[in-house]
């Protein structure tokens, strides 16, 4: 018999009983639609958890510290570190050692900074490092450097009165609110511009010793770039300086030009990998040269262990309603060979192989798996679409045109959005194959007693 022929004579069976075949497809559907909407749900969960990890900091990230005498932080340990599989680049972070320091810039200095945090990561590496730049561009050149988002804010304009002559960037993000009673964080408050932008400034960093402190040392140093605020890659980049370290060690050289050390140490290292799921590794790694780490995969894995039970919890809750309609597949197809028993006589009568009688019958189970499986996927599309709306409330008076309103329904599916439910194109066609599986699977046993009725009894039979 030709594969032709059975496509035929299967779809002409599931046409003969269309009520029956349209409330298997429906079994089919619902079990389906839950499966696919329970574990959406559980994906949309670990979606959440990975942003609000991510605002907590770069997952990717490493902080490495001394571990003893054999385990120094130095360019050795760079170079060790950036030897091991999965890791993307290594810099290391130093600061001045017993040095106090005060900023000018502008014409005659007239604006002052009496206080910034300095730090110097590895030439060269900052890009990779993942530092954000806002304006301007990386250092390139000796005593270029970076300025903080809001390092601007901490200089005082010398020509202004005592009291306003600093911008207080805290008072427009913090408001008070007095139904709580308490002063509450804004994150779209809108700044004032400070009195300098940093950003292509040359300043004067006059440097001095506690131990000493008439003696000044002083440097220029040019702002090429102001970098966007990131506390896990360090508390610079929102109201500090990032000099490349060999700048640092040649300024402590300047105030104390006999007690500089012959090697440069860092502070700690920072170890960027090239996916969050080589983070554990790497840092297993590390561990084993006998360096200390931290990093967020303490809190993130978890999260995500947990993420992933209430999944399989929501998942299994799910399959039970398509096992249900596992259920109903094998009963029709067990009524529909009781009722076609002669005409499976007649097809063995004629020498039809019993391969082909029992892939007729199996065939007829996966297209209502395929049928109830597309349509439950469709379905589950709408459901999560539902979902997602109402728990965003998106304000669609706003919306003109069907562009726009077609844009607000997909921005409501978007991971970035954070949705309740996220129906990723894999879990659809595993929805899809799994309903096709178990179509087949519900049929086996209906098609292998179909091949083991007698021909001659089945052509006897009214």
């Amino acid at each position: 018999m030709k594969l032709s022929d059975m496509i035929k004579i299967c779809l002409q069976n599931l046409r003969r009983r269309k009520s029956r075949t349209l409330l298997t497809v429906l079994g089919v559907i619902v079990g389906c639609c839950a499966i696919v909407t329970m574990l959406s749900i559980g994906i949309g969960m670990q979606n959440s958890m990975e942003l609000a990890l991510a605002e907590m900091g770069d997952l990717t990230l490493i902080q490495v510290y001394s571990g003893g005498q054999n385990a120094k932080l130095n360019d050795e340990a760079i170079r060790k570190f950036e030897n091991i599989p999965g890791v993307e680049v290594a810099i290391g972070k130093a600061s001045l050692d017993n040095i106090g320091y005060e900023l000018t810039a502008g014409e005659r200095d007239r604006y002052q900074m009496n206080w910034a945090n300095i730090v110097g990561f590895s030439k060269g590496s900052m890009e990779k490092f993942g530092l954000e730049l806002v304006e301007g561009t990386f250092p390139r050149e000796p005593f270029e450097v970076l300025a903080g988002e809001f390092a601007a804010y901490n200089l005082m304009d010398t020509q202004r009165p005592d009291g306003s002559n600093m911008i207080d960037r805290w008072s427009f993000m913090y408001t008070y609110d007095p139904e709580l009673g308490y002063d509450t964080y804004n994150e779209n408050a809108e700044l004032p511009d400070p009195y300098l932008n940093l950003c292509g400034q040359e300043m004067t960093m006059q440097m001095y010793s506690y131990e000493d402190y008439e003696k000044k040392y002083e440097q220029k140093i040019k702002v090429t770039g102001v970098v966007k605020q990131d506390y896990n890659k360090d508390y610079a980049t929102s109201e500090g300086f990032i000099f490349a370290v060999t700048d640092l060690q040649a300024l402590q050289k300047m105030v104390f030009p006999t007690g500089n050390k012959k090697e440069l140490t860092y502070n700690q290292i920072y170890v960027k990998t090239v996916d969050i799921s080589k983070v554990e590794e790497v840092e297993n790694d590390i561990k084993k040269l006998g360096y200390s780490t931290s990093s967020m995969e303490s809190i993130r894995k978890p999260m995500q262990e947990e993420a992933r039970q209430r999944q399989m919890m929501f998942g299994g809750l799910g399959a039970v309603s398509l096992f249900v309609a596992a259920l109903g597949i094998t009963n029709t197809m067990i009524m529909s060979i009781s009722e076609r028993t002669r005409e499976i006589g007649v097809m063995k009568a004629l020498g039809c192989y019993l391969g082909n009688i029992r892939a007729t019958f199996l065939m007829e189970a996966g297209f209502i798996g395929l049928i109830g499986g597309i349509a439950g996927a469709a379905i589950s599309y709408i459901i999560s679409l539902v979902i997602n709306l109402v728990s965003q409330k998106p304000d669609f008076s706003i919306v003109e045109g069907f562009g726009q309103w077609w844009q607000t329904l997909i921005s409501v599916m978007l991971p970035e959005s954070s949705p309740v439910s996220i129906v990723p194109l894999w879990l659809a066609g595993f929805a899809i194959v799994f309903s096709i599986v178990i179509g087949l699977g519900s049929g086996f046993y209906p098609a292998n007693k179909a091949v083991h009725i007698s021909a001659l009894e089945a052509i006897k039979r009214e």
